[in-house]
């Protein structure tokens, strides 16, 4: 059998391909390895930031950079892409994130938002995901579940896909395929497309991810918060935890050691918070392998979508903008146009970690994570306490204090790119990285 598109992955951007591409009349399969498509086993923050600033100065969202909007009703929610002019129905919870804070061992914080102000929002993905399916099967798109694709190979004719189902291994027949199937892509691997990009992560060192339930948290900050934890001697870079639903909170850590959490649970300044909290559910995943970005990611009938082509993670919404946008630039080249540069062009520029200066940057501002010890970074945060920004920036602006009280720690910051330079940067820097100012 043959289909117009073979959509491998149903996460959003997978679902929002195999949904768009149906609803535009075209004969759709979508591919999903897990058996319940809403069912979500890994950590997942299921956030999305509608304002992201550094010290004060308001700037667009982190990740996809185009504008979002919601439109509350009395009986659903509507999430708005307005650059793109479409709209998708959502019907589960919202929640807002009204405090970001980074904090050091012994509790001294650095704000990244504005106490108060509403930076972004908790939506329940498996609602999201939940919606994005019936709306596809809707349309007419075919489903299998329990299907991993395997690979992909361009023919004269179109694309072919090694599928492994319950039954056994099979070949699929589209004339385009759209692979939104995650970071670990086996059909960008067997496409070749991973062998010019550089490797600056791996699940070798170290970079698993941990979360953790809890029940029973008594903190100030229990409720619609992210909180991050610049615990080096624990966990490098950081802890993080995000505190919407109640009184169930999420705890994660970088590394799977089961340790980690007991040992902060401990720390003095934590203790209290953790006194009568118990851990209701476990959960693990890998970041795997850490990847540039692919920036032209078509390969002859091949279009990769999403976080199969990103740097890290394109969030929820840039993962629904990818579907979109790759479900109608395939229909533009069923039809004969030039869609796949159309797409290639607008992937490059709406997505911050696809600038080539993006992994540098990012490394600096967060270097102190890597290369401070507990007591060092108490030190730097208690210079910069209650203050308004990144830490990383913050504590660039705070070097002579530094120069004079620790000559050695002055030196060890502005080896790693910490310096008076990286201060005066502000937030020239960000414009430069493609997020204009608000």
């Amino acid at each position: 059998m043959k289909y117009d598109v073979i959509v491998a992955g149903a996460g959003p951007a997978g679902l929002m391909a195999a949904k768009t591409a149906a609803e535009d009349g075209l004969k759709v399969l979508l591919l999903e390895r897990k058996k319940d498509i809403t069912e979500i086993g890994r950590l997942c923050g299921q956030w999305t930031s509608i304002n992201f600033s550094v010290a004060g100065e308001p700037l667009k969202k982190y990740g996809y950079l185009e504008p979002i909007a919601l439109e509350v009703g009395t009986d659903q929610i509507k999430v708005h892409f307005p650059a793109l002019g479409f709209a998708i129905n959502y019907n589960g919870p919202i929640r807002p994130y009204m405090r970001w804070i980074h904090f050091s061992p012994s509790g001294f914080r650095v704000h990244r938002e504005k106490e108060g102000t509403v930076f972004g929002f908790f939506w329940e993905k498996e609602s999201l995901l939940g919606g994005l399916l019936s709306e596809a099967q809707k349309a007419g798109a075919e489903v299998w579940t329990e299907t991993v694709a395997l690979g992909a190979e361009n023919t004269k004719d179109g694309v072919t896909v090694k599928a492994r189902t319950r039954g056994g291994e099979q070949t699929l027949e589209a004339k385009w395929v759209i692979a939104a199937d995650g970071t670990g892509s086996r059909i960008v691997e067997s496409l070749g497309l991973n062998a010019k990009r550089k490797v600056l992560g791996s699940p070798d060192s170290g970079g698993g991810v941990v979360g953790y339930v809890l029940e029973g948290i008594q903190s100030e900050y229990r409720l619609n918060a992210w909180l991050q934890f610049t615990i080096p001697e624990l966990c490098r870079p950081n802890l993080w935890m995000f505190m919407v639903a109640g009184d169930r909170n999420v705890l994660g850590t970088v590394g799977a050691k089961a340790d980690i959490i007991d040992k902060f649970m401990k720390l003095p300044f934590y203790e209290p918070w953790f006194r009568n909290a118990k851990i209701v559910k476990r959960m693990a995943t890998s970041m795997g392998t850490i990847r540039t970005p692919i920036l032209e990611p078509v390969a002859g009938n091949v279009l990769i979508a999403g976080d199969a082509a990103a740097f890290i993670e394109v969030t929820n919404p840039g993962a629904i903008a990818c579907g979109y946008q790759a479900a109608k630039a395939t229909l533009k080249e069923l039809s004969g146009q030039k869609g796949y540069p159309e797409y290639v062009k607008w992937w490059q520029k709406s997505f911050e970690t696809n600038l080539p200066e993006y992994p540098k940057i990012a490394a600096r501002f967060y270097a102190i994570n890597g290369i401070c010890s507990n007591e060092e970074i108490d030190y730097l945060y208690r210079l910069v306490q209650d203050q308004l920004g990144l830490p990383g920036l913050l504590i660039a602006r705070s070097m002579n204090r530094i120069k004079s009280e620790r000559p050695d720690l002055y030196g060890k910051l502005k080896k790693a790119g910490i310096d008076e330079k990286l201060a005066e940067m502000k937030i020239g820097l960000f414009e430069a990285m493609g997020m204009q100012k608000e």
